[in-house]
């Protein structure tokens, strides 16, 4: 999606003191002064309309102030989305979209020969208003090539494959992992001296990832002794995937993402296994010492929340009970150490009491409430929920 916004649209936008600067360099940098008139006249100005904007929004926004207000457990809450922008304007009928990053980058204006106003960086951008966010380490060619923009987040830890055409991130649980499907944008050639105008390409981001949290309770105090401190958990998951970004506005089907274009596998040497974090941190669930469990009493009448995880999406299969029995695989497994005790612990995703989660576990967030009981058992209940706490990179005027 392309919005079109002029400066007098900018300046309304309740961010106004932030575009002050923006505004000065294009009346300074982009209006340019193109030399006297042959007649010794005034020098004409000119807007050669090449600025990029743009503004993003997360997967089951809401219509909020910032893009990124309580979308991931370790948010800080400031609203700010750090992505990675790969911008390129390399795009063959043979080859398809290639989002390569030469040294030095292309920028729209400094390439010479078959590069000349040709795009090809990884860049940066943070989206921490309602405004469309100036991406300012490139220009729009003034040539009307199309440029074309991917987003990335986490902002760092990237890698592209040799062909430019995937992305490729390792993740450690810790980090809400999203990917922006390739958009289009190209120079202004609209704009007047009097009327500066600007395209602003808008950026989705997808969740890539299954946010599971973790509740935990004992049933009484004698099973709370029993068991002793948790001293370890993990879940099963991948922790690494690759992304398809050469034709990836292919993969938005009915108005959601195609996870075709997403591979999960585990990098070198990962065992399978991902840690969980203490809610609000990336510190790892439980801290040195273990987490002593609380019990069920008259002053504890829920189970505390205590850790999270985002691991990689699973297709989850209908199940049903039979005979009070449950068929087919968990889509997940814990794997828990107390002082006293190792055990596994598979999770089945209910919908209710007689019915099971089907379908991908993607961009879900699960809370998984865990019961722990005398003898050697642990009773999980599960409820899901939309990923669906983001908001909107831009203001709609």
């Amino acid at each position: 999606m392309v919005k079109r916004m002029d400066l007098k649209t900018i300046m309304m936008c309740s961010s106004m003191k932030r575009y002050i600067r923006h505004i000065y360099m294009v009346l300074v940098g982009t209006l340019l002064v193109v030399g006297c008139q042959k007649d010794g006249g005034t020098p004409q100005v000119m807007n050669d309309g090449s600025m990029i904007y743009l503004s993003a929004v997360t997967e089951g926004h809401v219509a909020t102030r910032v893009p990124y207000e309580y979308t991931m457990p370790n948010d800080s809450n400031d609203g700010v989305l750090h992505a990675a922008i790969w911008a390129s304007s390399f795009n063959t009928a043979q080859e398809g979209y290639t989002f390569p990053n030469p040294n030095p980058p292309l920028n729209g204006k400094n390439g010479t020969g078959e590069n000349a106003n040709q795009v090809a960086i990884h860049a940066t951008a943070n989206f921490d208003s309602g405004a469309p966010q100036l991406l300012d380490q490139a220009v729009y060619p003034q040539s009307g090539t199309p440029v074309f923009f991917v987003g990335l987040h986490p902002q760092t830890g990237w890698q592209s494959d040799a062909e430019y055409k995937s992305a490729g991130f390792t993740f450690d649980g810790s980090d809400d992992v999203m990917f922006a499907p390739r958009i289009e944008g190209k120079y202004a050639d609209t704009s007047t001296s009097d009327n500066i105008v600007f395209d602003v390409p808008e950026l989705k981001f997808w969740h890539m990832l299954t946010w599971l949290k973790v509740r935990m309770i004992a049933e009484d105090e004698q099973a709370m002794s029993a068991w002793g401190k948790i001293t370890d958990i993990k879940v099963t998951s991948n922790n690494h995937v690759s992304i398809d970004i050469n034709r990836s506005d292919d993969y938005i089907e009915n108005g959601k993402i195609d996870m075709t274009c997403a591979t999960f596998s585990n990098s070198d040497g990962f065992d399978g296994l991902l840690s969980l974090y203490r809610p609000g941190s990336n510190d790892i669930f439980p801290q040195a010492g273990g987490y002593e469990l609380k019990y069920l009493s008259s002053k504890v009448t829920t189970a505390e929340e205590v850790a999270y995880v985002l691991c990689s999406p699973v297709n989850a299969l209908a199940k049903e009970v039979v005979d009070s029995e449950e068929v087919e695989s968990p889509e997940y497994v814990l794997h828990i150490e107390t002082e006293r005790r190792r055990v596994e612990v598979p999770i089945d995703i209910r919908v209710n009491s007689t019915s099971f989660y089907e379908g991908s576990t993607r961009a879900k967030c699960f809370t998984l409430n865990l019961n722990f009981k005398m003898g050697n058992t642990i009773v999980v209940t599960a409820n899901v929920a939309d990923w669906t706490l983001g908001g909107s990179g831009h203001v709609e005027l």
